[in-house]
């Protein structure tokens, strides 16, 4: 099966923002084999894999923690993009974090951003979800950053976060990432989030005409792949929702068929099919996200188990090791060996 691809026109803001610092991309091109002329190809992709290796191996190069950071500062009306034109011309602020969530896919495949209002806060969020698919820290601040210098853009730099969630322990000095947010910024998180005031989704911009948003949308709906519900892949689109949701609360079904548009039934079956369940799965991924913080973070073992949605750390020790035949303790003295 082919691998996730991505845009190559992500990159070349990517290395553009390298060429500002004096410093020549093209060390990093070479290195992982891709031509300049790719960059100016608006249909050309490159691996997901070698885009997030490539944009680490940029803040090693720049000898700079903080580039993902700075480059998504960075993020201009063609920066994403369609992507970025059509955030621009959306018709309100909710609809274009709407819209970037349903299409991120026409641009960059196995990834997954959600948009949604529970009260009066409004949740943007991201994970690649990909397996196996490397560090992608860079990325996750690069990702965040540049969505939340497009929303200023949008409203007119009239635009406040309440916070900032990162999945990954904190790189740089905080006050980096609280000058850049405004905001308080959490790390080691279920998920990579930006949450703002839901009254905020009102607002209207007036950077492009809201007339080309359907043309940019249609646009992008050609490009996309078929989802992976309607591919038949039910694993894969479980296993995309539950990246991009928050562990340490309930994991609901009905609210997993709802947001795939399938039947709890075809769901079922479908992962029948694959010779599991909705609770194998679901369980799959609490220990998956565990392993994360286990490797990543210093958080105890105790606060990992109700980050992760256990009730208590026996429990949480119990389903561990019955996954992995390790103890959380046991796996996490390997990871630092």
């Amino acid at each position: 099966m082919k691998r996730p691809q991505i845009a190559a026109q992500f990159l070349r803001h990517i290395l553009d923002c390298v060429e500002l610092t004096g410093r020549s991309a093209e060390p990093l091109l070479q290195r992982f084999g891709i031509a300049r002329s790719v960059l100016e190809d608006r249909e050309a992709t490159i691996d997901l894999r070698d885009f997030l290796a490539l944009f680490e191996a940029a803040a090693e190069f720049l000898d700079n923690p903080a580039f993902g950071l700075q480059a998504g500062r960075l993020t201009g009306s063609d920066s994403l993009g369609a992507l970025s034109f059509l955030f621009l011309a959306a018709p309100s602020l909710g609809r274009a974090f709407e819209a970037m969530a349903a299409h991120l896919l026409a641009m960059q495949q196995g990834s997954r951003c959600e948009f949604e209002i529970e009260g009066d806060c409004a949740a943007w969020t991201y994970s690649v979800t990909a397996p196996n698919i490397g560090r992608r820290r860079q990325d996750a601040e690069y990702s965040l950053s540049a969505t939340h210098a497009l929303a200023r853009n949008y409203c007119n730099g009239d635009f406040e976060l309440r916070e900032v969630w990162f999945e990954h322990e904190m790189i740089s000095p905080y006050a980096r990432y609280r000058d850049l947010f405004g905001c308080d910024v959490f790390f080691e998180q279920p998920v990579n989030a930006i949450r703002f005031d839901a009254r905020l989704t009102d607002r209207r911009g007036n950077l492009l005409s809201a007339e080309l948003f359907p043309i940019i949308e249609d646009h992008l709906r050609r490009r996309e792949p078929a989802s992976d519900v309607a591919r038949g892949d039910v694993v894969a689109a479980v296993r995309g929702w539950l990246a991009v949701r928050d562990v340490s609360g309930p994991l609901l079904l009905n609210d997993a068929v709802r947001d795939l548009g399938i039947s709890r039934a075809a769901l079922q079956r479908g992962l029948e099919k694959h010779d599991t369940s909705w609770r194998e799965i679901k369980g799959e991924h609490r220990i998956t996200v565990a392993k994360r913080l286990l490797g990543q973070s210093r958080r105890s073992i105790a606060d990992i188990a109700l980050a992760t949605g256990y009730s208590e750390s026996a429990s949480f020790t119990r389903a561990f090791l019955a996954r992995t035949g390790k103890t959380p303790m046991q796996f996490r003295k390997g990871q630092q060996s």
